[in-house]
């Protein structure tokens, strides 16, 4: 029996007929032109280590995957040999309402889980793109945040526990199952962003928060970026009930996106508010306008555009929203209290050169860039999250405790990781 079959045999002991797939199935689980050898698609978390402590034995690599959304985030994995998809670990184990906490699995879609908490009149604070597919896990991973940022924070902000399975099948907890949480390093955030180089996420607890009781939105229309981050920092300033706020850019005028919740008294004064302020800026309603920030930050494994997605001081943005006007993109989004940008260019543009020049930029602008995600037709450049940051050796030192064999996701984070 080849190597091939060997594994395939080990996993279906481990997993059943029902948690394997192989052959010309596994293709749905490329990256970057590189296929598995088999998927694991565990029920259980006893599954999971399970499968990691065979990668471990074997030296195997393991690449996590969840909805696939982010998948195009990161560089190729130097090694793949099985694709973990965790999307039937999708239970909801606990929610306590009146604790304003719940317990999931990482599998749960963020759009069930959502709609599952607002029966209670609840939210969490996850707000990734096409949140019909893109996973808890998966968020947590790819430390995703979308317009809702504004006013719920960063995922890492309403995350207090987490149960994660290492490289060598253990299985770990971090953090709690209530609010206040014993002290000492919150391993959570260690997770949180890690891209599944550390570790997979099998259970997550949240704080939740609780729904408005009204909700408006409302879409003005700029010449130029200056005058739309004003409007939105005056906003910030005088503390109107804003749930998400974005800029979006396609070909045209800049659009400040923003939606209001809470009680409706409080809604109807900050959309008169906000009108004033936006109108004394220049700017004009734009009520035919599309929201499109899930299109411009979503990374599937297989794409055919190029985006980047760039972070600098939020008084800085404008200067290089101008900039990164220079170099076309088709459509750009950013988060003006908040520095970030997400930029993306057609298949058809010169990938390389412009994923270049937008990384010098960012740096002229004393901010970061990354390329969120690449042509799938094309081989990715070796520097795709940018420069080494500082902390790249403490970074490098830590995976080597967590991971010594290097089973998961090897390559894919920073500095090679």
């Amino acid at each position: 029996m080849g190597r091939t079959g060997a594994l395939e045999s080990a996993l279906l002991d481990i997993l059943g007929r029902d948690g394997l797939v192989t052959g010309e199935a596994a293709a749905a689980y490329a990256i970057a032109e590189m296929t598995p050898i088999a998927v694991a698609r565990p029920s259980t978390v006893e599954q999971v280590a399970e499968v990691l402590r065979l990668a471990c034995r074997e030296g195997l690599a393991v690449v996590p995957w969840g909805g696939g959304t982010m998948m195009g985030l990161g560089a190729p994995p130097r090694r793949y040999d099985v694709a973990l998809d965790l999307r039937r670990l999708d239970r909801v184990l606990e929610h306590e309402p009146a604790d304003l906490t719940c317990t999931v699995q990482s599998g749960v879609a963020v759009a069930a889980l959502q709609s599952r908490l607002a029966q209670s009149g609840q939210t969490v604070g996850l707000d990734p793109p096409l949140p019909e597919h893109a996973t808890v896990g998966g968020t947590l991973a790819a430390a995703i945040a979308g317009p809702r940022r504004y006013a719920c924070g960063h995922p890492r902000d309403y995350t207090i526990g987490m149960r994660v399975v290492l490289a060598d099948g253990r299985v770990t907890r971090a953090g709690g199952r209530v609010v206040k949480n014993v002290a000492g390093y919150d391993l959570c955030k260690l997770y949180i962003g890690s891209l599944g180089t550390l570790g997979v996420i099998v259970e997550a607890t949240f704080k939740l928060l609780p729904l408005p009781r009204a909700t408006a939105s409302l879409a003005f229309a700029f010449a130029a970026p200056q005058a739309a981050c004003s409007v939105s920092r005056e906003v910030w300033r005088r503390g109107l009930p804003v749930t998400a706020m974005w800029l979006q850019r396609e070909v045209g005028p800049y659009i400040l996106f923003l939606e209001l919740g809470g009680s409706p008294g409080a809604v109807a004064r900050s959309v008169a508010t906000a009108s004033e302020l936006a109108t004394a800026a220049g700017g004009t309603p734009a009520e035919n306008a599309s929201p499109r920030w899930q299109e411009a930050m979503a990374s599937p494994a297989r794409g055919d555009t190029l985006a980047v997605r760039l972070s600098v001081l939020p008084s800085r943005l404008p200067e290089a929203l101008e900039s990164l006007a220079v170099l076309g993109p088709e459509l750009t989004v950013a988060f003006p209290t908040v520095g970030s940008a997400y930029a993306r260019w057609p298949a058809t543009v010169d990938a390389r050169s412009v994923a270049g020049q937008a990384l010098h930029m960012a740096s002229a602008l004393r901010g970061t860039a990354i390329v969120h995600a690449w042509p799938s037709a094309s081989p990715p450049p070796a520097d795709l999250w940018g420069a080494a940051p500082p902390a790249a050796s403490i970074m490098r030192r830590i995976k080597e405790l967590w991971d010594p064999r290097a089973v998961l996701s090897p390559g894919r984070f920073v500095a090679g990781i």
